[in-house]
């Protein structure tokens, strides 16, 4: 009973301390954000070389602030424009299978020496107005060479293939005009036939199909090849390399939806934080934003998973066989930036660029 009074001390003194630092005085969750936002908080100081937050007992006149508003949406647009510059071109190919029919219709001045097949391209949800074709190219099956070389081979003859261009006639007869895109000689294993300027001039069209018509001819008269042996079952791809713009704006959508945290999500991904500068007492010295989406990368990198490199991928290998490596963390990959409008140590109001401060995409590395 003697110690009684000494153990009420103890104890009433360890209830001060935990009541002054906050331990298990809060959940969990709210010890994290108040530890993620002292970090923040010194990182900005660290930034701007302040070891605290500047006294500020006069602020500009409305003129001056207005000016500086003025600046302060400049350097946004200039960084905006400097992103723009950085725009990705994503590269695509579609392959596109045509509607094939075969022909009796003569084209050309092959006469009775050729076959022809009419193709029809329809255009898929990928296919819009806004792509660059940087390569066109209608491939032949393997078995139309096939049967096309032993035709050939059977009646001494050489095989030709050529690709035209279907268009209406702009006469008042109603005719379909031809126009010549390419030719080949089948000799080979693979043939391509190049139609870039066709599907380029129906890609930035409105016209819902591409119609082209396939001729094969022979330099002797030979009635070998017709729609029995190469006719609508003919395998025939159309491969088109597309290029468009990603601009800064479709990438921050994108990262937004691919990058963050979706719920009980535990993989690496970026989860967010608001900071408020009025509610963590800064607001009488920035002056711009007024709050602070922090995003932070979080979560395991299991092999394969949002790998940053090559390197990234050996690493998790190397920890997977001996565990002596490191395994891959989940960090940031690449970044947007934000402009801070503030008082400085001069109590000068100023704007500093954090060209690191917003976490865009998250990969393990």
């Amino acid at each position: 009973m003697q110690n009684s009074p000494w153990k009420l001390r103890c104890a009433a003194l360890c209830f001060t301390l935990l009541s002054i630092t906050g331990v298990q005085l809060r959940p969990l969750a709210e010890q994290e954000k108040m530890i993620q936002l002292e970090a923040v908080k010194k990182s900005i100081l660290d930034k701007l070389g302040l070891h605290k937050p500047p006294v500020i007992r006069e602020k500009m006149d409305k003129d001056e602030m207005r000016k500086m508003y003025w600046l302060y949406q400049e350097k946004l647009m200039e960084l905006q424009r400097n992103g723009s510059k950085e725009d990705t071109l994503e590269r695509r190919v579609h392959l596109l299978t045509p509607k094939l029919e075969h022909s009796r219709k003569k084209c050309g001045m092959h006469g009775s020496n050729s076959h022809r097949y009419s193709l029809v391209f329809s255009r898929t949800q990928t296919i819009h107005q806004q792509l660059s074709v940087m390569r066109a190219e209608l491939k032949l099956c393997k078995e139309m060479l096939t049967a096309l070389r032993s035709a050939a081979a059977n009646s001494t003859s050489k095989a030709m293939v050529h690709i035209y261009k279907v268009s209406e006639s702009k006469h008042a007869n109603g005719e379909q005009e031809h126009k010549l895109l390419d030719s080949r000689l089948v000799d080979e294993d693979t043939l391509t036939l190049n139609v870039d300027s066709a599907v380029q001039q129906w890609v930035s069209s409105s016209e819902k199909c591409l119609r082209l018509e396939l001729e094969i001819t022979f330099d002797k008269p030979f009635v070998g090849v017709g729609s029995k042996r190469i006719g609508a079952d003919a395998t025939l791809v159309l491969e088109v390399e597309t290029q468009e713009h990603a601009s800064s704006k479709t990438r921050r959508v994108r990262s937004l939806s691919d990058e963050d945290c979706k719920k009980s999500e535990k993989k690496c991904c970026r989860k967010s934080l608001l900071v408020s500068f009025e509610q963590i007492g800064w607001s009488d010295w920035i002056v711009h934003p007024t709050t602070y989406e922090m995003r932070f990368c979080d979560g395991s990198c299991p092999h394969n998973y949002k790998p940053a490199s090559m390197h990234a991928q050996i690493k998790y290998r190397m920890h997977h066989i001996n565990g002596d490596t490191p395994a891959p963390c989940c960090v940031p990959g690449s970044y947007d930036p934000m402009v801070l409008m503030h008082y400085n140590a001069e109590r000068k109001l100023v704007f500093t660029v954090f060209e690191d401060m917003i976490v865009r995409k998250c990969h393990c590395a």
